[in-house]
């Protein structure tokens, strides 16, 4: 007890020491049914860094925070894999993490099998010219040599180019049919593939899910359909919103947590798979009295102090309802318009224990 007071008493002196008055406690004398309060001069309330908020009446919810990490969204995931069995001879990415655009060529492949169907297709257009008899059947032939070309995944384009040279080419460019990030790339340049063989794992990443783990005992706060927002480590202070799309029913093996995913728009792609995000579930929403939580003196009793004119303060008992990260209800021992000290409120109850001892809280306001 005896270095509670010392640290009070340096901690008063230092705000005495800021003032020029010519007398200690002088000016500090207060009338009848003013015990309690503490008067400061405006150079004192500058110099210990003294702030006041209003209380307000606004919507305010309980939150639970869950540490999770952005990871791919596998519905929106496209595997690319060869159509013609062949040697590679150009992969136009090179690294995962590349991102490639719908439509842009993904790798060049040398095929027989694709080269001996260009030539097939050249010679029935050859046939269908110079034939004077049969030209219907010339014509099915040549179509029939078009559709298998298409069959392949060779585009309109280039096979109006293989009509227009009149030459096969020894390797076509296959063309990425998604828009997205390589996560994964299973191919060099110079291997041979077959049919079906895998080249490239594309994700979209518009949308990226947050994978988290929650506690058994806090799965109940899922079922009230709570409020998400989603702030990430790379951008502090920014919310998201998001939206549950799992909620694993079975718990994890030998711990008591469940796997909870949640769906969050990636707009402008600047959320990457690794990320750390914290989400916040929000519920039990109600109006209420609310001051941020800087204002709490949490001791035997919850008290906060109030400005009630200028340089003029007193504490208030008060009782608390819901509360989250930085604001609490207010059930009693304020009013709306109030003023309460949210920065200074630990100087102002060490200077009123200093000027009127260990009893200082008796008489305080309810």
């Amino acid at each position: 007890m005896k270095a509670h007071y010392t640290i009070s008493f340096l901690i008063s002196f230092f705000l005495l020491s800021c003032s020029e008055k010519t007398t200690n406690h002088s000016e500090k004398e207060t009338h009848d049914g003013m015990e309690n309060m503490v008067m400061l001069t405006k150079e004192e309330i500058v110099k210990a860094n003294i702030q006041v908020d209003t209380v307000r009446v606004k919507n305010i919810s309980e939150q639970s925070t869950l540490t999770g990490i952005v990871s791919v969204n596998e519905n929106q995931v496209t595997v690319i894999t060869s159509r013609v069995k062949g040697r590679l001879d150009r992969v136009y990415v090179r690294n995962a993490g590349e991102y490639i655009s719908n439509g842009k060529p993904l790798y060049d492949i040398y095929s027989e099998e694709l080269l001996a169907n260009e030539n097939d297709y050249l010679l029935a257009l050859e046939q269908l010219k110079n034939v004077k008899s049969q030209k219907e059947t010339a014509k099915q032939l040549a179509d029939a040599a078009r559709i298998k070309l298409l069959q392949w995944s060779i585009t309109e384009e280039q096979i109006q180019e293989l009509e227009k040279s009149g030459k096969p080419s020894s390797t076509l460019s296959f063309f990425s049919n998604a828009n997205g990030y390589i996560t994964e790339l299973f191919v060099r340049e110079g291997e041979y593939v077959d049919i079906g063989t895998s080249i490239a794992k594309i994700a979209d990443l518009s949308f990226v899910w947050i994978e988290a783990q929650i506690y058994s005992d806090e799965i109940k706060f899922l079922k009230q359909n709570p409020k998400l927002a989603v702030e990430f480590d790379m951008y502090p202070n920014k919310l998201f919103s998001g939206e549950i799309v799992f909620d694993n029913p079975a718990l994890e093996i030998n711990q008591k947590v469940n796997l909870v995913r949640v769906k969050v728009e990636n707009k402008e792609n600047k959320l990457k798979p690794g990320m750390m995000a914290y989400i916040y579930l929000k519920r039990n929403e109600k109006k209420a009295l609310v001051i941020p939580k800087s204002a709490l003196l949490v001791e035997k009793m919850i008290s906060v102090w109030v400005q009630t004119s200028e340089g003029m303060f007193e504490p208030r008992m008060v009782t608390t309802g819901i509360e989250n990260k930085t604001e609490v209800a207010i059930l009693s021992g304020l009013k709306e318009g109030d003023l309460v000290v949210t920065s200074g409120a630990f100087l102002l109850k060490s200077e009123q224990t200093v000027e009127q001892g260990s009893n200082s809280m008796g008489g305080m306001n309810m």
